[in-house]
């Protein structure tokens, strides 16, 4: 018997017989143990999912298989409303394995905008009539049968079918379908690698496999009645199938290539691309690796890219498939999980949102009004440089931030007791996070003013007030790796700063110490990001916060050092800042309308604030240097740098 007659014989007895009703799956929300409720057909019997028969199949790697994805059937004779409710399970494309001997005796009934694909596995070289199966015993069948499995193993004409089959599949851009004559050889053996390409238990692909004896008893039984005693067991047995033929194709397999996957690559001609195409169809894994174990950030990313399957991105050509399949064969995320969230944007608008409080402090020094004559201006410029990194913590990734920056501004003196002050300034931001960054261009303007009651050099209580507005461009870029390249963004926002101080200054014989409490409020706004370059782009929300924070410095001055016509006067900052709302600030983004929600690494609310500044004068001229440390819990640590020049006139 040679390898095509093998194959006929499998197949196509089918075409003698008649067609009668099947079960079919409806496609269903996916859970943990997904119910499978079959619409009944009336012109096929052996139409099904290839999901499962009651419930849907568990795979490996905590996978469910995914209903409506992919149907087997017999000959597409449909009677009735069969085409409706195929049309309804959004069935688009139809693969059929048949002969164009089979074709011409039984063409498909399709809808008009079904995609048909034919895909001969056997061959048109026989006819179905030179097979006498009266003429076969039981185990003579089952011995042809088996062979006629390991055939489709072995025979390159067949593997180079099933392979065109396949690609078929994985193109396919609505449920599909494919089917021989009965429905279970060819088709079989189809589900059969499918299943196992999807990682389902052998012993749940034999029992599927073994499902055509139950779905198509009724036409069997009938069909044998009306056959003479002594042939009625050869037909049953060819009509029917057996456990011992999906084994032999099995264990051809593993013969000759080892492996399954061997089979798929070196026998049928697929790439790893395809493969996991195919798998992203059928299965959508309920945890990714290491997902019960991921905290904050990471937590949140692996959720995104667990949901991810429920888009167009799964089960397709697309980086987001090949990653996710791969990662699920590692066992690994890599890192991923903490990338693909934007916790850089959280980051950005932490550091946006506490900017104001620093600018203040800077401030503050220049703009008191102090040592300075009745109806006096002073011009003042100062450069501002400052550092602050935040440790990683469990599901956070580490920041830093840095800013560069310089204001201009006056400051007059009216009377003893108040003065004015104004400025412009712009300040360069940058925030970086595990592979993203946020640069910032901010300009803004300040005005404020001092109240002394006893005045501004004597002892006694002084008040301060001093607002902030600012406009801010905004550049983002996010480095994904593991093939998803690189994103960039842009938007712009602004911010509005108020801070209220009220303080005692003490005069003592050689220095001042000058404590004050106070209220800094600012708040902040930023227009939605809309990132390109990659799958894996995100869609930023826009962002409004006010915050507001208890604000406590404590001011120590020493009398000037006279050196020649130079006078030099030190000083010391201690600072402490309690932000009053929640101190971990948070972003909103999508991903093909996936949401995901990413904290700032920065997420204490006490910061504390220590320094030294050194002001040099000579004549109307006064240049001054800074450097602070900056804190907030235990886990961010920077400094501040002031260097600045001032006249007065």
């Amino acid at each position: 018997m040679n390898v095509k007659f093998s194959f006929l014989s499998s197949s196509c007895i089918a075409s003698l017989l008649f067609i009668i009703p099947l079960l079919c799956v409806t496609d269903i929300a996916l859970a943990q143990t997904t119910q499978l409720n079959t619409p009944q057909l009336q012109g096929m019997d052996n139409f099904r999912d290839l999901a499962g028969i009651d419930t849907a199949y568990s795979t490996s790697h905590n996978g469910v298989m995914r209903p409506g994805v992919f149907y087997r059937s017999n000959a597409i004779t449909p009677v009735g409303n069969d085409l409706s409710v195929m049309e309804k399970l959004n069935i688009g494309t139809v693969i059929d394995l048949r002969t164009d001997a089979e074709i011409a005796t039984t063409p498909d009934t399709l809808s008009p905008n079904t995609s048909y694909y034919h895909v001969d596995i056997i061959g048109n070289q026989n006819s179905v009539v030179t097979l006498n199966y009266g003429s076969l015993n039981k185990d003579q069948i089952n011995s042809m049968m088996q062979q006629t499995e390991r055939n489709f193993v072995t025979d390159p004409y067949a593997r180079s079918g099933f392979g065109n089959e396949l690609k078929i599949l994985a193109n396919a851009d609505s449920a599909a379908l494919f089917h021989c004559t009965a429905g279970k050889d060819r088709t079989g053996w189809t589900a059969a690698v499918l299943q196992s390409l999807a990682g389902v238990d052998k012993q749940d692909i034999e029992s599927n496999y073994l499902q055509t004896n139950k779905y198509t008893a009724s036409r069997i039984n009938a069909t044998v009645a009306k056959l003479p005693t002594s042939m009625q067991e050869s037909y049953r047995t060819i009509m029917s199938v057996d456990q011992s033929w999906l084994e032999a194709g099995l264990d051809q397999v593993a013969q000759t290539y080892g492996t399954m996957d061997n089979y798929l690559k070196q026998g049928l001609g697929l790439d790893q691309a395809t493969i996991y195409v195919l798998r992203g169809k059928m299965v959508r894994y309920l945890t990714l690796p290491g997902q019960e174990n991921f905290k904050g950030n990471a937590a949140s990313g692996a959720n995104l890219l667990n949901a991810l399957q429920g888009t167009a991105l799964s089960g397709a050509y697309t980086n987001y498939n090949y990653y996710l399949q791969s990662a699920i064969d590692q066992g690994s995320l890599n890192g991923l999980e903490m990338r693909v969230g934007g916790q850089v944007y959280a980051d950005a608008a932490s550091y946006l949102l506490r900017q104001p409080s620093k600018m203040n402090d800077m401030l503050m020094p220049l703009t008191t009004g102090r040592e300075m004559k009745k109806g006096e201006t002073a011009f003042w410029m100062q450069g501002l440089s400052n550092y602050l990194s935040t440790d990683a913590r469990k599901g956070f990734n580490s920041s830093n931030e840095y800013t560069g920056g310089t204001v201009f501004g006056l400051t007059h003196r009216f009377n003893q007791k108040l003065s004015v002050n104004g400025g412009v300034g712009y300040n360069y931001g940058n925030v970086n996070s595990n592979g993203g960054r946020v640069t910032t261009n901010s300009g803004f303007v300040t005005l404020g003013g001092n109240y002394a009651f006893r005045g501004l050099d004597n002892s006694g209580a002084w008040i301060r007030a001093q607002a902030n507005i600012g406009y801010v461009n905004y550049q983002s870029e996010r480095q994904l790796g593991n093939g998803f390249g690189t994103t960039n963004g842009n938007t712009s926002g602004a911010y509005y700063s108020g801070r209220t101080m009220a303080g005692w200054l003490f005069k003592a014989q050689s220095f001042t110490i000058d404590p004050s409490v106070g209220i800094q409020v600012t708040s902040l706004h930023l227009g939605r990001v809309r990132e390109k370059g990659s799958e894996l782009a995100l869609n930023m929300s826009k962002y409004d916060k006010i915050q507001p924070s208890l604000v406590a410095n404590m001011d120590i001055n020493f009398d000037p050092l006279h050196s020649g016509q130079w006078s030099f006067m030190p000083g010391v900052t201690l600072g402490y800042e309690r932000i009053l709302n929640n101190a971990s600030v948070n972003q909103y983004g999508t991903i093909y309308g996936v949401g995901v929600r990413q904290y700032s690494a920065f997420n204490s609310p006490n910061i504390y604030k220590a320094g030294a500044r050194l002001t040099a004068k000579r004549g109307q001229w006064s240049f001054n240097i800074s450097a602070d440390y900056y804190g907030a819990g235990l886990n961010s640590h920077g400094v501040n740098g002031m260097l600045g020049t001032t006249l007065n006139f």
